[in-house]
């Protein structure tokens, strides 16, 4: 399979990726929060990561939202409960898996998409998402496609949007233009203040792409290619901020797919990482940092022990030793064997090791 890699963002996926993000819940601020509440990340580092794309993000939904109809607007780019994006992206999804692409040739492809394109990408999207295993029918009318939204495990009121979204197709397809045209002026009159992310995507990805071809992709990104695709882009999102969106063919004679990954995708995978390292190093020294029970270890370094020999080789009751035992034990550093009716406690050497190995990589390089 052929792997690509895409230098420019699709506006089209990009403001409908942001308008969905930002009417359910998942803007890059909320991101930004929830990272910061999770890990031990300093502040400016996080800043530097998000503050402009959060402010452009934040522009172009603000701006869109002053102009365009409430209830329009989370009709196409609301949160519903039982799928995987907005209505939006059943109208828009061949226009995302462009080579080349162009806001203003792209707009004016989506006010002319026939109601057979649509048909076919709403369909497919649809039986992907829905169709059990086993399901052996086919969808190639209207009334077979009604059939197969009746059976979908998904709210009444959701079935009843899907149909509505089918039988006035071409009226939403028109306002859903309008909103992207506007949004992507929105956008681009930012896109200075962000394009940098996309430089230091592909700095990062061209050499790694070009070695490991499609293989990089799987075990980088943990995405399952499709194993009939002829070819798959790798396209940067800034909209996507640290996830991954997989675009497969349905209306192309040649199979191309389409991963979208944000550009922060790798930079906040090393910082979480490190912060996480970080966090396990101050609870290991906080556990060995105990006098009782770095002297413990101290002991078992010189032989295995059951727990009232180490209780009166340094003067404290059984209970005690089975309190840092446990505490020790749970940091990895000490094992447990069984003799007879005795319990006799044992260094886990690798263990130990392993984080002196870590401590020293965090401190020393």
């Amino acid at each position: 399979m052929e792997a690509i890699l895409l230098r420019e963002p699709n506006l089209i996926f990009e403001t409908a990726t942001l308008l969905y993000c930002s009417r359910s819940n998942q803007s890059c601020r909320e991101l930004k929060n929830a990272i910061h509440k999770k890990f031990a990340i300093d502040e400016n580092v996080l800043n530097s990561c998000f503050d402009a794309i959060i402010e452009a993000s934040e522009y172009v939904c603000d701006g869109v939202e002053a102009q365009t109809d409430e209830e329009l607007l989370n009709f196409l780019f609301g949160r519903h409960s039982s799928m995987r994006g907005p209505f939006a992206f059943y109208l828009i999804h061949d226009l995302c898996r462009r080579t080349k692409p162009d806001f203003k040739t792209d707009l004016t492809d989506l006010r002319r998409q026939s109601p057979a394109i649509f048909f076919v990408n709403f369909s497919s999207l649809l039986l992907a998402e829905f169709a059990p295993s086993d399901f052996g029918g086919v969808v190639t009318n209207f009334q077979e496609l009604f059939a197969f939204i009746e059976q979908m495990p998904v709210p009444d009121d959701e079935k009843w949007a899907l149909m509505k979204l089918y039988n006035n197709y071409e009226d939403y397809r028109e306002k859903l233009a309008d909103i992207l045209a506007l949004a992507g002026e929105l956008y681009m009159r930012k896109y200075d203040t962000i394009k940098h992310y996309i430089g230091w995507f592909l700095a990062a990805a061209a050499e790694l792409l070009a070695n490991g071809g499609a293989r990089f992709i799987e075990q980088n990104y943990g995405a399952e290619l499709s194993d009939s695709a002829d070819a798959i882009f790798l396209q940067p999102s800034i909209a996507m901020c640290n996830t991954t969106r997989y675009l497969m063919s349905y209306t192309s004679e040649r199979i191309t797919d389409f991963l979208y990954v944000g550009v922060l995708f790798e930079p906040l995978r090393e910082i979480t990482d490190v912060s996480t390292v970080d966090d396990k190093i101050c609870r290991t020294l906080r556990t060995i940092g105990d006098n009782r029970k770095y002297e413990i270890l101290k002991l078992l370094a010189e032989s295995p022990r059951y727990g009232q020999q180490i209780a009166s080789l340094i003067d404290i009751s059984t209970a005690t030793v089975s309190h840092h035992m446990s505490m020790l034990i749970e940091a990895g550093f000490v094992d447990i064997k069984r003799e007879s009716n005795r319990i006799y406690y044992i260094p886990n050497k690798k263990k130990i090791r392993d984080f002196l190995d870590e401590l020293s990589e965090a401190l020393l390089g």
